[in-house]
């Protein structure tokens, strides 16, 4: 029982749920609760994160970390998944092993208006159909073979209809039996050569002239109805942003109310406007102050003149933070360099003044690098019996000179990809060849033409000799450990327990994925991994491991693509999942590894800022605001099409710009070769943040007036 509501929001929303207000529901990070009075609210359920409320007839749905729960009298709740993946998670403790079954994450779930029995859900990659309340789910596949489910809704009128978003192909529709059908119509673009943007909630409105089907976007500030004659969607609002997220939306009589940035809006459907409704808003900040977690979801009840409020993405109006680490992390500005610069005392004493020079706080070392190797002298029994010391870093003498200085400190470690550890023990922990019965090396072939030996003592011949096919097997220089063990996992842990108690701030785990690469892929095997576990819940697994046992903020390195779309395939980096585990996340935006003609719309000179711009804000968004989004800016210069004709002082500039202009919560340069000698300078104020960069030395602006607009940095 908490009791802490503002007075003065108590008028208001003793005006907002009226009579009913006992029946007011909220659902929080850590259960879901009853408003009992407009100033104290009861927990009806613990220990379980409710996203979403749902009602359908006499029954309350509810989207939680248990999948699907139903109550009629918010006393008992049943889980109602028959039919709905589970997804298994190791547990390793005191060298034994366990395990936790999850309902898969449900990334929707929304009831037919006109049939109280008639629901739908979705996990990433597959729907799911009930036509009994919940008590059996048909599962109905993706319309995209890759994961990035985002929204669903469901009528049986005037047939039955299933929407369905995709984070990468867009919305879809399926009557009955049929196939997936894609909906076309005026769908917002972030850029206008690619698909359709990500659509964040589709919900149904019942009407005395059939139903209305809304929808509105995650990343752009769109509002759309649906035509069922043309089976399309046309916008009813536009905004001028070029990013907004909306989402959670609610009809009302000539109006849509909807969830964005610190405030529940309604939509004028008369008028095509937008305006803040105060009312709603502040029920929201209400709820939000009495249960004292991260709001999730409310549920006010309809009354006579009102009809009922439900809501959900709450974070978004009203985010709170429950990590202890992440206030450590946000802010930081810095750069990557290879340990042997910091080894060495005259390069060490150069970055050192680059640091100052540019106004940045943070240096990123390798303390287990691409190779496996240690770079610093271990203590820990388990990381002197396994690893391999090269060139070592003198830690204590180190952390102590740049804490003097105010430097925060990162130790790189780079995890899955390690040529020690798959070695060790003849291989025990290595990704496995199923073909060829040993350890996996990634490889890709060709095929060369080479000349037929002459056999010895042949006549001499004038004809060109015979040629035969040969194919080759070029490596590909990586060396893979199992995701799935228990024991790599324990290794990497060691590692980081022990940089951070000798005084590095941060650790940052890199390479946290499986491989990708290797005409061979298909023939990579996970002996460690257990029945019901997926890439997800190996990297889910691990990530959770070390949460238990590391006291300090924990950064994870991610591909750019997947910062951009909710989507982790091939590599397991799933945003919405591993954000639970994590502080930070960085995700390489670089713009030489995008598709070269990604979001290069006139002027195209502007590419990197917008990448950085949106990807940062993508990122943000689709972890919910949990983590830190810190990306690797590119400072390096790439032999392809886009950085030949623009890489310069200013493209590195305009990529920092991005970063400033979305979510601000700091930035890391990366060049491998410690190549830093233009890089814009960053002033930050007294809370670490960002400042605008109009003074000079600053910002893309000033990198524009003192450097050619098209050059090679390195």
């Amino acid at each position: 029982m908490r009791s802490s509501a503002p007075r003065i929001l108590i008028p208001l929303l003793l005006s907002l749920v009226a009579s009913v207000q006992s029946q007011t529901l909220v659902g929080a990070s850590d259960g879901l609760y009853r408003m009992d009075g407009a100033a104290r609210s009861v927990r009806l359920l613990a220990g379980t994160e409710v996203r979403k409320i749902v009602r359908a007839g006499d029954d309350y749905f509810f989207l939680t970390s248990r999948g699907v729960l139903q109550s009629r009298d918010l006393v008992s709740f049943q889980e109602r998944n028959a039919g709905i993946p589970v997804k298994t998670v190791k547990t390793y403790a005191g060298g034994i092993k366990g395990f936790v079954i999850e309902v898969q994450e449900l990334k929707d779930l929304e009831a037919d208006p006109y049939d109280s029995a008639t629901l739908v859900a979705c996990t990433k990659d597959r729907v799911f159909l009930t036509r009994d309340s919940g008590l059996s789910w048909e599962s109905i596949p993706s319309p995209a073979t890759q994961p990035g489910m985002k929204a669903v809704a469901v009528t049986s009128r005037p047939e039955l209809l299933v929407f369905a978003s995709h984070a990468i192909k867009g919305p879809f529709v399926k009557a009955g039996a049929g196939a997936w059908l894609e909906i076309g119509g005026d769908l917002g673009r972030s850029d206008p050569a690619a698909s359709a943007d990500e659509v964040s909630d589709i919900v149904v409105e019942a009407r005395a002239d059939g139903p209305a089907v809304w929808a509105a976007n995650s990343f752009l500030p769109r509002l759309y109805r649906y035509n069922f004659e043309t089976r399309v969607f046309r916008a009813q609002y536009r905004g001028s942003e070029e990013f907004a997220s909306f989402d959670s939306l609610s009809p009302r009589a000539g109006g849509l109310l909807f969830v964005t940035d610190g405030a529940v809006m309604r939509l004028d459907t008369d008028r095509g406007s937008v305006s803040v409704a105060a009312a709603e808003t502040k029920a929201v900040t209400a709820a939000a102050a009495l249960v004292g977690t991260q709001l999730e979801a409310l549920y006010v009840p309809a009354s006579a003149s009102t009809p009922a409020l439900n809501l959900c993405e709450l974070w978004l109006a009203s985010f709170r933070s429950d990590k202890p680490y992440r206030a450590a992390a946000d802010g930081r500005h810095g750069i990557y360099l290879q340990t042997g610069f910091m080894v060495d005392p005259d390069s060490r004493a150069k970055y050192d003044a680059l640091l100052t020079e540019r106004g940045l706080d943070t240096v990123v070392v390798d303390l287990k690098d691409d190779h496996g190797r240690l770079r610093f002298e271990p203590k820990d029994p388990l990381v002197k019996a396994i690893g391999r010391t090269v060139n070592p870093l003198d830690v204590e003498a180190y952390v102590k000179e740049m804490k003097a200085k105010g430097r925060y400190l990162v130790a790189r470690i780079v995890v899955f990809k390690d040529q020690r550890l798959y070695e060790h023990l003849g291989g025990a922990y290595a990704v496995w060849d199923g073909r060829e019965g040993g350890p996996w090396r990634g490889y890709e072939t060709e095929t060369v033409e080479e000349p037929v030996p002459v056999p010895p003592g042949a006549p001499p011949s004038a004809a060109a000799p015979a040629t035969v096919s040969v194919t080759r097997r070029k490596l590909n220089g990586e060396y893979w450990v199992d995701p799935y063990c228990e024991k790599v996992w324990e290794y990497n842990v060691a590692i980081a327990r022990e940089i951070i108690a000798r005084g590095f701030d941060e650790v940052q785990f890199d390479y946290i994925r499986f491989p990708t690469d290797g005409a061979n892929l298909d023939d990579a095997r996970y002996r460690w991994k257990d029945a019901g576990m997926d890439m997800e819940s190996a990297l889910m697994s691990f990530l959770s491991y070390a949460r238990a046992n590391i006291a300090a903020p924990i950064s994870i390195d991610i591909y750019g693509a997947n910062g951009w779309y909710r989507s982790g395939v091939r590599t397991g980096q799933d945003v919405e999942l591993l954000a639970r585990y994590v502080d930070a996340i960085c995700p390489m935006f670089y713009p030489s590894h995008f598709e070269q003609g990604f979001m290069g719309f006139a002027p195209a000179e502007r590419r990197p800022y917008r990448i950085y711009r949106l990807g940062t804000l993508r990122n943000s968004y689709i972890s919910r605001k949990r983590v830190v989004v810190r990306p690797y800016v590119q400072a390096f210069y790439l032999n392809v099409r886009y950085d030949r004709e623009y890489y310069s002082p200013a493209y590195v500039a305009l990529e920092v710009d991005g970063v400033r202009d979305a979510s601000n919560e700091g930035l890391l340069y990366w060049n491998n070769s410690g190549r830093y000698d233009d890089l814009p300078t960053i002033r930050t104020g007294p809370d670490r943040r960002m400042l605008p960069f109009g003074a000079p030395g600053g910002g893309a602006e000033a990198a524009s007036a003192s450097a050619p607009t098209k050059g090679i940095l390195d």
